[in-house]
């Protein structure tokens, strides 16, 4: 049987691409293949909100069940798509039954990126990416009292932070020397580090895991420099790489993503890439580019649907990312490049204030750091390709600022 859109992947990409057909289609056949046990979910709340009480597992649906029956969408849950042939217009999945389509999205997503380290079989070691690892993590804290989290990107910080505030002692390991370090600026990341250890977390830098074992029921970590660090679980949250493996065995062209074009159309007419997994033309950042956030996904997914239906959408959207730790958060738009300069401007240092990341005086990056109600300028800075001399930064501050 033929359907007129399949999608592969239940992130919140292949939900989000639902809209988008259905906006422009109210008619044509739509099947949802996903390898997860759940609905479509939103992912941030896994390391942020479900732990700090500000919502529940039932709220973190994309869409409540009765979306899928209304909008007429099949939804396959538990299935793994393991081939693809555009000639034939086919996918597989790992019960070996074909789907045929008149337009495919891939929203494949990403894989938890894995450290370069031996683990012993019997090494109490997760890795965190979807529901299930959260569910599993929920329930071993109810028996454990100390965990190692490894990882010194947003999941990492996040999860530190958050199995500290159940109450727990926490190892925070990262190989840099502060977190977030192709993110933030030096002094801004040292500042991070010892407000962790502020809030009662060890941390651990400037080395790297080379093994986990188990002994007398405990995981232990042996480093590079030699240090065992002993804990009763592991949890390793080093980033994702999109799964590709499905576009580059079919002959898609295949960068550090799948890449797709200002459409989210893929090298082949009739299949697109939305989320995580694809890279695509930053039309405000003029450089090709591949993001990883929940903004992204819900308006790049969307667009990929709307085009496969018909529409000539072009995705010049300007994403915004954000993230929280006990009382600090903030949002972002543009290029968070560490590398770039940065100038801030602090209403109360590290607490409250805007960075800008510049290149060639270029506003390409903008941080809102415990600064609300502001990603709208934000994105207007980016659109514009706003420069701002070093006499004129802080006269592009908003007033309340």
């Amino acid at each position: 049987m033929r359907r007129k859109y399949v999608i592969v992947g239940g992130g919140l990409a292949g939900a989000s691409a639902i809209e988008g057909i259905r906006d422009h289609d109210p008619e044509g056949s739509i099947l949802l293949l996903s390898r997860e046990n759940h609905l479509p979910y939103n992912r941030p709340p896994l390391s942020k909100d479900l732990w700090f009480g500000k919502t529940t597992k039932d709220q973190i649906s994309v869409h409540a069940d009765e979306f899928y029956r209304e909008k007429g969408v099949e939804v396959s849950l538990r299935r793994d798509v393991v081939e693809l042939d555009p000639d034939a217009r086919t996918v597989w999945d790992d019960r070996d039954i074909s789907y045929e389509y008149e337009k495919l999205l891939l929203a494949t997503g990403g894989k938890p990126r894995l450290i370069d380290a031996k683990v012993d079989e019997e090494g109490d070691v997760h890795y965190f990416r979807n529901l299930e690892d959260y569910l599993l993590l929920e329930d071993d804290l109810e028996r454990l009292q100390h965990v190692l989290v490894v990882g010194g990107g947003f999941i990492g910080l996040e999860l530190a932070a958050a199995i500290r505030h159940v109450g727990k002692e926490v190892t925070y390991f990262y190989r840099e020397e502060y977190p977030l370090r192709r993110v933030l600026p030096r002094d801004l990341g040292l500042f991070i580090a010892e407000y962790y250890r502020e809030q009662g977390i060890e941390t651990v830098s400037g080395d790297s895991i080379v093994e986990f074992s188990e002994a007398q029921g405990l995981t232990h970590a042996r480093t590079q420099l030699g240090n065992i660090i002993t804990t009763q679980l592991a949890v390793v949250g080093v980033g994702i790489q999109p799964q590709t493996d499905l576009a580059e065995a079919a002959g898609l062209e295949v960068g550090d993503g799948i890449e797709v074009d200002e459409h989210a159309r893929t090298s082949d007419p009739f299949i697109y890439a939305a989320g995580d997994v694809a890279t695509y033309p930053d039309l405000a950042l003029e450089r090709r580019v591949r993001i990883e956030h929940w903004d992204h996904a819900k308006h790049h997914g969307y667009t990929a649907g709307a085009n496969m239906a018909g529409a000539a959408k072009i995705y010049d959207h300007v994403p915004m990312f954000y993230s929280d730790f006990f009382d600090i958060g903030w949002e972002a738009v543009g290029d968070l490049d560490a590398g770039l300069a940065v100038h801030a401007v602090w209403k109360q240092p590290n607490r409250e204030g805007v960075l800008f990341y510049l290149r060639d005086d270029v506003v390409r990056g903008v941080l809102l750091w415990n600064s609300w109600g502001k990603v709208e300028w934000a994105r207007g800075l980016i659109r514009q390709a706003r420069t701002m001399s070093a006499g004129g930064r802080e006269a592009a501050i908003p007033p309340d600022a």
